[in-house]
């Protein structure tokens, strides 16, 4: 499996946690900062309840690396609300080793809308 590839299945994984509402464990998981599951409950509130698209295979999960190949950055377009597609899009990001065989650290980064 490709680098890109591990990325965006991580990315969708991470998406299925927060349809759950599994914040803590993300946070266990360093995936999620306290004061960014603040900021997602916050934007998710005013927003309904997070939902998986009716086609699950409709997911668009982009994956980008840095220019500097610092990291990689993925967005989710879009995410869902009570069944609706939103404006809301959801951004991570990735750390590899230097070969780019391992990733070693992923975080949600922010939310945009």
């Amino acid at each position: 499996m490709q680098m890109k590839d591990k990325i965006s299945a991580l990315t969708k994984m991470t998406l299925d946690d927060l349809v759950h509402n599994r914040y803590e464990k993300l946070q266990q998981e360093k995936i999620l900062t306290e004061d960014t599951a603040i900021f997602l409950q916050e934007i998710f509130a005013l927003q309904g309840t997070l939902t998986w698209p009716l086609d699950e295979a409709s997911v668009a999960i982009d994956v980008y690396e840095m220019d500097d190949q610092s990291c990689f950055t993925t967005e989710i377009r879009y995410l869902w609300f009570d069944d609706e597609e939103s404006a809301v899009v959801l951004f991570c990001k990735a750390y590899t080793n230097a070969d780019q065989t391992e990733i070693t650290a992923f975080m949600i980064d922010t939310v945009d809308a």
